[in-house]
């Protein structure tokens, strides 16, 4: 196995993680890599291409998770992945329904085949594995420290939201969706591959649509909240589409995010890959 592993995730936690990896792959039988994260903007996984492993574990938050995702899908690895969650949120172990503690979450993949995944290719250059998105999410994702987001995880984006919900505006986009041209006004707007809860059936009288990361499509949603207003049924709240390539247009170069790492740009194009990754769960 090839395990990637970063230290500053979850180094608040009663649990000592490292250790749990090394004693549940030799219990498994397994010889494994070690790969530390290091500060820096890209982590040095190209060294590992064109190496062959059963299983590639990655033990970190959201961001480790997209690094190493991105690394497998650009190179095109179908090599099971396994996921220990570590970090605020982990979005996509939640998505999946797999352990949050590293003992049972190591065990569980390592019996697991890998199962296929659709992803997302974004400006041509870029993946992500949940959702892309402009506008009101991605200045919640700027503006909630990282410190505070170790101390009380998830629930330090809902402290951001509360402080900056009222006073953000609503922007014009060109949206155009396998080619059918689309105008709105948002706050923001989400392309979803995969979504917590989105997948079941019971989630769709409030989605409008189930998100399902092996259907070969991705979902997106226009959000423009005016309390007021909605509550009173003047405005619609939210516009649903769904298709293989989305292309997102803004008058001024804005800020977009990837699965929680932001860039800017004019325009966002995202496009979806069929079965382009495998995950043990």
């Amino acid at each position: 196995a090839l395990v990637i592993y970063n230290p500053v995730a979850g180094k608040k936690k009663l649990l000592n993680t490292k250790r749990i990896i090394d004693s549940t792959l030799k219990k498994a039988g397994y010889e494994y890599d070690f790969f530390e994260t290091i500060p820096a903007k890209v982590q040095p996984l190209a060294q590992f291409a064109k190496k062959k492993y059963d299983k590639i574990i990655v033990s970190g938050g959201d961001g480790t998770v997209a690094e190493v995702t991105s690394f497998l899908i650009h190179h095109k690895i179908k090599t099971p992945l396994v996921i220990i969650p570590q970090g605020s949120a982990n979005i996509l172990a939640v998505s999946l329904h797999l352990p949050l503690t590293p003992g049972m979450a190591l065990r569980r993949g390592l019996k697991k085949e890998g199962r296929a995944l659709d992803a997302m290719r974004i400006n041509n250059k870029r993946y992500g594995m949940i959702a892309t998105g402009l506008g009101y999410d991605t200045l919640v994702m700027q503006n909630t420290p990282r410190d505070l987001k170790r101390k009380i995880g998830f629930f330090a984006y809902i402290w951001t939201v509360f402080k900056t919900i009222l006073v953000y505006h609503a922007h014009p986009y060109k949206l155009t969706i396998d080619g059918k041209r689309e105008a709105v006004v948002a706050k923001t707007i989400m392309t979803f591959n995969i979504l917590p809860l989105g997948h079941l059936k019971i989630s769709k009288p409030f989605l409008g649509t189930r998100v399902l990361p092996d259907d070969g499509l991705l979902n997106i949603f226009s959000l423009n909240p005016r309390p007021v207003r909605t509550l009173l049924g003047f405005k619609k709240m939210v516009q649903i589409f769904s298709g293989k390539k989305i292309s997102i247009k803004t008058k001024k170069a804005r800020r977009y995010q990837i699965d929680g790492n932001v860039f800017k740009g004019k325009t966002v194009t995202i496009e979806v890959l069929p079965k382009a990754i495998y995950i043990a769960y």
